[in-house]
C-alpha cells in the first residue's frame, strides 16, 4: 500500500493530519483558555465576596466610632448644660473663689454657717 502512494498523496496526507492537529489542537486550547477563565472567575467572586464583606466592617466600625464620638459630645453637652443650670442657680456666682481674699471669705462664711447650725452662733438679722 505504501508501495504506491505518490509524493502528491503522502502531501495531501501531511496537510490533513496535520490540519486536523492545528484544528483540535486549537480546540483543545480553546477549552483549557475556557476553564482557566471559569477559575480566574471563580477566584475574582470570591474576591468580590470578600471586598464586601470587608466594606461592610469597615462601614460597620465606622458607624461605631461616629456613635462612640456623638455619645461622648452628648455627654459633653450634658455636662455644660448642668454646669450652666448650677451657675445660673447660684445667680451667677463663681463656683469657687478666685482670690485669697475671697478664699478667705468664703471660708469665713462656711464657719459662720456651720456656727449657726450647731446653735453657737444666732443668725444675723437684717
Amino acid at each position: 500500500m505504501a508501495a504506491h502512494l505518490t509524493a502528491l498523496d503522502v502531501l495531501n496526507l501531511v496537510l490533513v493530519v496535520g490540519f486536523l492537529s492545528a484544528l483540535f489542537g486549537w480546540a483543545g486550547g480553546q477549552g483549557a483558555l475556557r476553564s482557566h477563565r471559569a477559575r480566574l472567575m471563580g477566584i475574582e467572586d470570591q474576591l468580590e465576596a470578600f471586598d464586601a464583606r470587608i466594606k461592610r466592617r469597615e462601614g460597620a466600625a465606622g458607624q461605631a466610632a461616629t456613635q462612640r464620638r456623638r455619645t461622648a459630645l452628648q455627654q459633653r453637652d450634658e455636662e455644660a448644660e448642668r454646669l450652666a443650670q448650677a451657675l445660673a442657680q447660684r445667680g451667677g456666682r463663681a463656683l469657687r473663689p478666685l482670690t485669697e481674699q475671697d478664699e478667705e471669705e468664703a471660708a469665713l462664711a462656711q464657719l459662720e454657717r456651720e456656727a449657726e447650725a450647731r446653735g453657737l452662733k444666732q443668725k444675723a438679722q437684717s
